[in-house]
C-alpha cells in the first residue's frame, strides 16, 4: 500500500467487522477487556477500556473468534494506532487501538473465516 493511503487502508489482510470480546493485555502487565470491531490475518482494531496505551507498546492479546465461547485464540503484536472512539463506539470503551500483529495468523484462518460468517448472519459485516 502507497505511504498516501489514509490510516484505516493499511492492514494488508481483508477486514471482517465485529463486535466480539477479546482481552489485550498492556505492557505494565494490566488485563484490560476489549470488543473485536474488525480483524484480519495480520491485526485487528480493538474498542478497548483503557486510556494507558501507545502506538509502539507491545501487547498480548486472546481472542475469543472460535464457535466455542469459552476458547480464546492467543495472539501478540504491536499497538499502531490510537484513536478516540467514535460517535458510533457507545458504551464504556475508551480507546480505539489497532493492533498489527507480530506473526500473521495464518494458522487460525479457519477460525477467522467461520468468525466472519458468525459476523455476517447477526447483521455485523460492513
Amino acid at each position: 500500500m502507497s505511504a498516501t493511503s489514509p490510516p484505516s487502508d493499511r492492514r494488508a489482510g481483508e477486514r471482517h467487522l465485529a463486535c466480539f470480546p477479546a482481552s489485550l493485555h498492556r505492557p505494565d502487565g494490566q488485563q484490560r477487556p476489549s470488543i473485536i470491531h474488525d480483524l484480519s490475518e495480520s491485526g485487528v482494531l480493538l474498542l478497548v477500556r483503557t486510556t494507558k496505551i501507545a502506538v509502539g507498546d507491545p501487547v498480548k492479546l486472546e481472542l475469543y473468534i472460535a464457535e466455542d465461547t469459552e476458547t480464546y485464540r492467543s495472539a501478540s503484536g504491536r499497538v499502531v494506532r490510537v484513536e478516540e472512539p467514535g460517535a458510533g463506539d457507545a458504551g464504556p470503551w475508551l480507546r480505539r487501538v489497532a493492533v498489527q500483529f507480530d506473526e500473521p495468523l495464518t494458522v487460525y484462518a479457519a477460525d477467522i473465516e467461520a468468525f466472519r460468517e458468525r459476523a455476517a448472519r447477526l447483521g455485523l459485516a460492513g
